[in-house]
This record gives structure tokens, C-alpha cells and sequence, in this order.
């Protein structure tokens, strides 16, 4: 009769390691791809925002000088 060895099996793979490493690098690229594109988005925004806030400055600027040079003051007397 054979003697049957209860030996465990302990670690991983070579198979398996590389397995999970080729996964993690998938998730991590497609991350990084995530993040930049965010950062161009958030950066497309913030130049789109400060060009409108501009262009609301220069119209009340013009308004206020267009305003200010047409009134004639009223003086009591």
C-alpha cells in the first residue's frame, strides 16, 4: 500500500504572480488615463470660466465709463 504524504501546498505560482501583476498594471493604466483626462477637463473649465468672468468685467466696465461720460451732474441750487 502507498503512503499517502499530506503535504500542503504553501505560496503561489509563477503563473499566478504574473497573472495578478498583468491586472494591476490594466488598473493602474487605465487610472492614470482617468486622472489626465480629468485634469484636462478641469483645466479646460477653469479657462472657459475666467475668459466669461473677463468678458462680464469689461461689460461692466463699459458700462459704468459709458455711464459715467453721458450723464451730465444735476446741481441744486
Amino acid at each position: 500500500m502507498k503512503r499517502i504524504s499530506k503535504v500542503q501546498k504553501k505560496g503561489f505560482t509563477l503563473l499566478e504572480v504574473m497573472l495578478v501583476v498583468a491586472i494591476l498594471c490594466i488598473l493602474a493604466g487605465l487610472g492614470f488615463i482617468s486622472v489626465t483626462d480629468g485634469i484636462a477637463r478641469g483645466e479646460a473649465t477653469k479657462s472657459r470660466d475666467e475668459s466669461k468672468f473677463m468678458t462680464q468685467v469689461q461689460s461692466q466696465t463699459d458700462y459704468i465709463r459709458h455711464s459715467m461720460l453721458s450723464s451730465t451732474p444735476a446741481y441744486t441750487t
